[in-house]
């Protein structure tokens, strides 16, 4: 069991730093439209970068090689609730557009978010779970 004081924040190492700022600097960029994963971290010091924001929470994998920051996560997430309160359900394209973004993310955001419980799935549509 570590002990750690509870304002311990995990830093990268300064090995890594210009890697970190990289890495972060493509997602800030195009916050919907981050580039794969392969494109993010080409090269073993922005891999291990990139696997050091997403085990500290910094950034999430959506799965197909999408990465987004855990604020851009939130923001969309927030936009997929505010429209379906809005329009009741909606169908992928729809919240793509809503989203100005590309189906590349926006279905596997939409399977996260099913998987989370924020949203559930009916043949084509998407709704708010109650």
């Amino acid at each position: 069991m570590a002990i750690r004081r509870t304002t311990h924040r995990p830093a990268l190492p300064p090995h890594l730093q210009a890697a970190g700022a990289k890495v972060r600097a493509a997602l800030a960029a195009r916050p919907l439209e981050p580039p794969s994963r392969k494109e993010l971290a080409p090269d073993a010091p922005t891999q291990q970068a990139l696997r050091f924001l997403l085990q500290t929470g910094e950034a999430i994998e959506l799965g197909e090689g999408v990465v987004l920051t855990m604020d851009d996560f939130a923001r969309a997430t927030e936009r997929v609730k505010k429209f379906l309160r809005q329009h009741g359900p909606a169908t992928a394209s729809e919240l793509r557009q809503a989203l100005e973004t590309s189906r590349r993310i926006v279905i596997p955001l939409l399977e996260r978010l099913d998987k989370d419980g924020v949203t559930r799935r009916e043949a084509d549509r998407r709704s708010l779970r109650k």
